[in-house]
Order: structure tokens, then C-alpha cells, then sequence
């Protein structure tokens, strides 16, 4: 079956692949110099195991299509867009507590945003050594930038709220161990004391 012109195709891709179709569809035209022609530039919406998921998938962008734009928009991307917006009506200090948060995922800095899911954000969580008040602040990170890439329809679901960070509760060097004497430790101190003078 021809697809009509402009809808986009499903190209079978060589090799022995799990998923061997690619379906994208035309961004635009521009004229290439090397072969003295116009040629396409193509928006590769996803890779399908049979033809018949690929024509699916073509008929769902074409329902609810995005923008080719954010379609690739990176992890970095997302932050950098989203610090512009936000940095100018926060203190320096919970500037500086989003900055050294974001350090932290530099594993993420290039995966394409819409392809980030849970266990990509709970590896940084369990692996970045952080004790638990950083976590928070990387958790409200995770959740501002899910928020922002919803809104500007970038994802679809916002992974952030299954983070897990309550198992390092007590992982805090900086806390102050406020356990009391036990009440025999205290006798024994106030009787020697007594004993001084």
C-alpha cells in the first residue's frame, strides 16, 4: 500500500536488528550543494518490529504530532532552558543548591530527554554517594525539570515522583548526634564530680 505524499515512511533497515523498521517523516526541503538537488531533511519518529507497528506508530505522530524540535532535546538542554527561566527569581543560594544537584547528573547530560525513565534518575540517586538533604534538593531538581518539560510538551509522564531517596535517610555525616546520657552515665558523672570538690 503507497502512503500518501508527505506522510512520512516506513523504511525497512538491514542487518539483523530487534527492531528492523524506521518510521520517520519530512521536516523540510533545502538544496544541497554536493548534489546540485533539493533534498529532504527527515524527523525519525522511532524504530517498530514489524511494518504494521511502524504504520501505527506514523498514524499516532500524524494524530498528535511534536515538535521535531524538542523531539531530540537532551537532559542538558532541558536544564539550561529551564535555569532561564527559573534562576532569576531564586536566591544565590538555592541557585548554587540547583547547581551543585545538577553536577551530580552528568551521566543523564546527554540522553534525550523523552527517553529518561525511572531507573535512570534513581541510578543517580543510589550511585552519586550524596547524604540525604543533598537528595532532596536533587529530587525537587528532578521534579522541576519534569515539570518544565511537560508543560512545554517535551515528555509525557513526569518519572520524578517515583524517585526514591527515603532509604538514605539516615545518610547525613553532618548531623548532630543529640542522643542523651543514659541516666546511670549521668549519676556516675554527677557523683565523681562532687567527689573533685
Amino acid at each position: 500500500m503507497k502512503l500518501p505524499n508527505g506522510y512520512g515512511s516506513v523504511l525497512k533497515l538491514g542487518g539483523n536488528r530487534r527492531k528492523p523498521f524506521k518510521v520517520r517523516v519530512t521536516t523540510g526541503f533545502r538544496f544541497d550543494v554536493e548534489k546540485d538537488k533539493c533534498v529532504q531533511d527527515y524527523l525519525t519518529i522511532g524504530y517498530a518490529t514489524t511494518r504494521t507497528e511502524g504504520l501505527k506508530m506514523l498514524s499516532d505522530y500524524h494524530d498528535n504530532p511534536f515538535d521535531a524540535r524538542t523531539a531530540k532535546i537532551t537532559f542538558s538542554e532541558v536544564y539550561d532552558k529551564w535555569s532561564e527561566s527559573k534562576f532569576p527569581t531564586i536566591s544565590k543560594s538555592n541557585i548554587n543548591g540547583y547547581k551543585a544537584s545538577y553536577k551530580v547528573c552528568e551521566p543523564l547530560y546527554e540522553k534525550i530527554f523523552k527517553e529518561i525513565r525511572l531507573v535512570d534518575l534513581q541510578k543517580i540517586v543510589d550511585t552519586c554517594g550524596k547524604n540525604y538533604p543533598t537528595l532532596r534538593k536533587l529530587a525537587v531538581l528532578f521534579k522541576q525539570l519534569f515539570e518544565y518539560a511537560m508543560k512545554n510538551d517535551i515528555c509525557n509522564k513526569d518519572y520524578s515522583e517515583y524517585v526514591d531517596i527515603l532509604k538514605f535517610k539516615d545518610r547525613n555525616p553532618n548531623k548532630l548526634d543529640r542522643n542523651k546520657f543514659s541516666k546511670a552515665f549521668e549519676n556516675f558523672l554527677m557523683t565523681n564530680i562532687i567527689k573533685l570538690y
